[in-house]
């Protein structure tokens, strides 16, 4: 027995309901942190796991059924860092969106036909539910702030995790403007950068899949948007569609109705 490797901190890596973009994310990147850590639990990976204490559990995926609140209790009450990794964890991404428009009911009946005994919740990110220590938004999350995050907690401390628009990152890329330049429905504006502005830099608008940013300008943002004539509907749509929470969709609402 390696009774070195015994010693180190463990690690746990879960999904609920998700597609597992995050869990591939940590997969390519493991071999930088395995140095450092146990990992006792990656069933994505792995045909050996425990549900035991670990230092870090790492959960992807929203709470959508009921035994994905039974199960994210279990790992909060077992681990001492929780990591909500990715939208879904983060915000609900596009099951909550959904949610939205029809009831966990309504889209069983759907898909599996009328009395599935298959049950669904309305769906939420973990902090709806558990504490969450760290937020680790994307869709799916960067490598490089996995690893800062991993960095960080393995120390002994909260990472700090910038919320700054998208805008940011793409004037560091020097990058042309979409939004004024393109007239395109950008809304790197209102967005937390993290992604490296991957879709501007490819001259495509930000769609908010990062989640917002700190303290959004609704507002201004609905003065741009519907004076290059774009509508309410589509723009509250694309809002929408990555599980921006509840007040700030209210607030942009609100905000597209004043203009």
């Amino acid at each position: 027995m390696d009774h070195s490797r015994q010693s180190l901190p463990c690690i746990a890596i879960h999904s609920l309901t998700g597609c597992a973009g995050e869990l591939l994310v940590i997969l390519e990147n493991l071999d930088k942190i395995l140095p450092f850590v146990q990992v006792v639990s990656f069933p994505f990976a792995q045909s050996k796991n425990e549900m035991r204490p670990v230092d870090i559990a790492l959960v992807e995926g929203s709470v959508s059924q009921p035994h994905d609140l039974e199960k994210l209790r279990a790992i909060r009450s077992s681990a001492r860092w929780l990591v909500a990794v990715g939208n879904c964890a983060v915000w609900g991404c596009v099951q909550k969106s959904a949610c939205r428009i029809w009831s966990p009911e309504q889209m069983v009946a759907a898909i599996y036909g009328e009395g599935s005994p298959i049950e669904a919740l309305p769906s939420q990110p973990l902090d709806s539910h558990v504490r969450v220590d760290v937020k680790l938004s994307g869709c799916p999350i960067n490598a490089t702030q996995l690893l800062s995050v991993m960095a960080s907690l393995l120390k002994d401390h909260l990472p700090y995790i910038t919320h700054k628009c998208v805008c940011l990152e793409c004037k560091l890329k020097e990058n042309c403007c979409v939004l004024i330049e393109k007239n395109l429905p950008c809304l790197g504006p209102i967005t937390a950068a993290g992604c490296g502005a991957l879709c501007p830099s490819f001259g495509a608008a930000c769609y908010g899949c990062w989640g917002p940013c700190e303290a959004p300008q609704m507002e201004a943002m609905a003065t741009i948007l519907s004076e290059k004539g774009y509508q309410t509907k589509e723009i509250l749509g694309r809002l929408a569609a990555f599980g921006i929470p509840d007040e700030l969709l209210s607030q942009a609402s609100s905000a597209w109705a004043k203009v």
